[in-house]
Order: C-alpha cells, then structure tokens, then sequence
C-alpha cells in the first residue's frame, strides 16, 4: 500500500472529492458531507464531516487552496465550490484500524453553503444523468431556490456562459407549474436552455444573460408564458410586468396567454 493514501478506491458511490487547487492532488474523497449545506441563519460549524471516506491523503492534510468537487456516479466534475484552507481535524493514527470507511472531519476556512437542500439535489444529479425534464418541478417550491443553486454552480462548471445555448426559436413556460420566483426562474432556464439549463436567477442575472445573447449574435427568441395572470397573482404584478418588460426592450418577443 502507498504510504501517502490510505482506502483509495474507485467506487461509484464517491459524491464528492476535496482537491488542493495546485497540484490536483485529491486530499479525501467521500460518499457524503455533513453540516456544509445549511439553512442561511444557521452558525456554521467547526468543521465538515467527510462521510465514509474513499481515499483519505496522508501526505498532504492541508491546504491554502481547496475545492470541493461534485462528481457523478463514473466520477466526471458536475460542480464545485472554492472553499480555501482547509485542515484535516484527526491525526493519522486516529482513522480506525480496519475501518476501510471511516467518517472524517476538516477545518473549512470558508463559509458553509446556504443552500439546505442542495446535497440532495446534487446526489441525484450524480446518480440519475442527464437531468430529465421537468425534474425541477418534482420537488417542493421550498426546495427550488437550492435548484437554482445547483443548476448555476453546475452551468459555470461546465464552462458555460450566461447567454442562449438552444437552437430552438420558441421557449414555453406554464404559469400554473410555478408559485415563487425561484419557481419562475427553474422553468425559464428549462424553456430556454434545456433540462438544468440556466437563463438568470434575479433579473439582473437574466439581464446578463439577454445582454450576452445580442452581445453574442445569438439567434433571438420566442417566449409563450402561458396561465400568465396565475403567474401575476402569486408572483406580483410589478415583478412579472418587470420581466416582460426586460424580455421585450432585449428583442424577445412575448406572447402572454
């Protein structure tokens, strides 16, 4: 066995890996975190709990420069988050003798994510790809803003840009399927970019994106929003009135039915 890892293994079930930024070298991988995705008002804790370690380095326990990835089940990035400095919170000697899996915790320099129920998310994203449609509807509207978060940590990832990636010349959103704006958000970056696409998470970021596409010479589009006085209702006459307006003065044309 190497001296410098212990319990490396290429399992599928590894969700998430922690990387010195520098040399690429994977610190500990993991099938699970505890206590990093949080609720917003919560104090964020000591340290992260890696669940049933993979690969623990033995080398290197710390770092001025860690990402933590998000991997699928053949262990392709899906995501990631630059965390910083991070420390290994056990001694060497202190993993259990035969314990091929133990649970270990890190120092996280960095804040916890405030998105609660982004861990759940991601693990199906990793087990389940590519996303389906309408998946994002699947969960409850409470759920919708750790969505958005999922689907725009994800989009960056991969390298893309906020702009317009789908060729097609109509996007359809139903103001029925949505009663928060997050909601609202989910469905546009479905109508406009596919299945965990991303179009704008607050209308600034969807400005970005409309700018982008003209900047771009991207092919313009069609947006039928369907049930929109639904839409009016929950979401407030001044925020959809708000969108429509930006669509249109970007050379989107609307229709609402």
């Amino acid at each position: 066995m190497s001296p410098e890892s212990v319990g490396i293994d290429d399992s599928q079930d590894v969700l998430y890996r922690l990387v010195d930024q520098d040399s690429g070298e994977v610190l500990i991988a993991a099938e699970d975190l505890l206590d990093y995705f949080m609720e917003e008002d919560r104090e964020p804790p000591e340290t992260v709990t890696f669940v049933r370690a993979h690969q623990v380095g033995r080398a290197r326990r710390k770092t001025e420069w860690a990402v933590l990835q998000v991997v699928d089940r053949q262990g392709a990035r899906i995501g990631a988050y630059d965390i910083g400095r991070v420390s290994a919170a056990f001694r060497p000697e202190s993993v259990p003798s035969g314990e091929d899996r133990p649970d270990l915790d890190y120092s996280f320099l960095g804040s916890a994510c405030e998105y609660p129920r982004a861990g759940e998310i991601w693990r199906q994203w990793a087990t389940r790809r590519p996303v389906e449609p309408g998946e994002w509807a699947r969960y409850p509207s409470d759920w919708h803003e750790s969505w958005m978060h999922v689907v725009q940590t994800a989009w960056f990832d991969s390298g893309r840009n906020a702009t317009r990636y789908e060729t097609g010349g109509t996007a359809v959103i139903d103001g029925s399927g949505f009663t928060t704006r997050d909601g609202f958000y989910c469905a546009l970056g479905e109508a406009v970019n596919g299945p965990g696409g991303y179009f704008g998470w607050n209308r600034d970021a969807l400005f970005d994106c409309l700018r982008t596409m003209r900047r771009d010479g991207a092919a313009p589009f069609r947006l039928v929003w369907r049930n929109f006085a639904a839409s009016c209702e929950v979401l407030g006459s001044d925020f959809t009135e708000s969108v429509v307006s930006l669509l249109e003065e970007c050379g989107v044309e609307t229709e609402l039915s």
